[in-house]
């Protein structure tokens, strides 16, 4: 009977699990090329070009990209360790590398942008109060501190991950996900543990009591992850960044109704700000949203009796925060003033198109088109179909 319910449910599951991890390949190899795209255009104009890229958006734009970069490079060590048939087969070094740097990343990805929407409320909100330290030393200084925290934060994740094996139990589950144990072959499962794993590892039968034991460990331990990670890398940037954007919000409305009279496009760069705040602060909360539902369902035994829901959404969660780093690039760079424009001085230095701009002409390059450009000469993939999505609706923030 639990053979054939067993069959039942990889019957099920499997077409999801495949779904999903297609999902995580086409997200890499989006998501990573873009990134990098980021890392080398702001390098590149940085320090061999134009001297207008050295602004503080950018320094925080580019930790932002690296921080999603190194989460992504994730996702092929996710999908081997969900695959392989023998378990977690890299290493106790790998495995802890591995679980406290998707940490790292992750809180590194949510300081970033909490720390990007404060500038923009400076900028926007306070820009005279805020000229004297709102200089590009000290957005790099925040930017080391900001990376010294996040790893100092997540040292204990280095400290209690541990690679379990056993003969007597096979620890089944990666990270915190769904803890249990079941007879089988020796594997290897890579987790948070907080204890003594000899008596796991034992080769002996184990009683009742150390299974108990063992159980309310890996509770205790999976809550504190659980816990740690969700005020750390979730909750507390959510609260920052959705008062900093509240306030934009409401100070563009201001100056909207202040305006009232004036030139037609004041009005639209104030939208297109709107647009912005709104589009960044509802990225980042609706694709981590479902990822921590899960986590805490699990916690409350919500989906006891429905493994097969529980299967599906967490794969759906997943795929979302990787979707999130893939498409911030977009939201942060492409979407720039500043970093449109001088790709458009490197085009028209580098090969100017008579065609399209005759010598006498003032008018710009199309900014879809030109990136376009840049990403397929990155990258054999085609990105156009993602910048048509942009094309008619560019928001940007003011140049402050």
């Amino acid at each position: 009977m639990n053979q054939t319910h067993e069959q039942n449910f990889t019957e099920v599951i499997d077409p999801i699990k495949t779904a999903a991890h297609l999902t995580w390949s086409l997200t890499a190899l989006i998501g990573i090329p873009a990134n990098l795209f980021v890392l080398a255009a702001i390098v590149y104009f940085r320090c061999l070009i134009f001297r207008d890229m050295r602004t503080i958006s950018n320094i925080y734009i580019f930790n932002l990209a690296v921080a999603d970069l190194l989460f992504l490079c994730g996702i092929p060590v996710s999908f081997f360790a969900q695959t392989a048939q023998e378990g977690w087969i890299m290493g106790p070094i790998m495995c802890k590398l591995y679980i406290s740097g998707n940490a790292v990343s992750q809180f590194a990805s949510a300081v970033f942008i909490a720390i990007l929407s404060f500038d923009r409320y400076l900028a926007v909100c306070r820009p005279i109060q805020s000229k004297s330290f709102r200089t590009t030393q000290a957005a790099f200084a925040l930017s080391v501190t900001a990376w010294i925290m996040v790893i100092l934060e997540m040292t204990p994740l280095f400290l209690f991950v541990k690679l379990i094996k056993s003969s007597a139990g096979a620890v089944i589950g990666l990270k915190n996900v769904n803890c249990l144990v079941s007879g089988g072959k020796t594997r290897g499962s890579c987790m948070l543990f907080v204890g003594n794993v000899t008596a796991l590892e034992s080769e002996d039968e184990m009683n009742m009591t150390v299974m108990n034991e063992i159980e309310q460990n890996m509770l205790a331990s999976r809550r504190f992850f659980t816990s740690y990670t969700f005020a750390l890398s979730y909750l507390i940037p959510l609260v920052a960044v959705w008062y900093f954007y509240f306030k934009i919000i409401l100070k563009m409305c201001q100056r909207k109704r202040q305006m009232h009279t004036k030139r037609t496009g004041t009005k639209k760069r104030t939208t297109k700000v709107t647009i912005m705040g709104l589009a960044i602060v509802i990225s980042y909360t609706l694709c981590w949203l479902p990822f921590w539902i899960v986590q805490w369902s699990i916690e409350a035994n919500l989906f006891q009796g429905s493994k097969y829901l529980l299967v599906c959404f967490s794969h759906f969660a997943f795929a979302l925060q990787y979707i999130n780093s893939a498409a911030n690039p977009f939201l942060y760079v492409f979407l720039s003033d500043s970093f449109q424009k001088n790709i458009q001085k490197l085009l028209r230095t580098a090969k100017p198109d008579k065609q399209a701009m005759p010598k006498n002409s003032t008018e710009p390059l199309d900014t879809s088109k030109m990136l376009t450009i840049l990403i397929t000469a990155a990258n054999p993939m085609c990105f156009s179909c993602y910048f048509k999505l942009f094309r008619s609706h560019v928001p940007a923030y003011p140049e402050l």
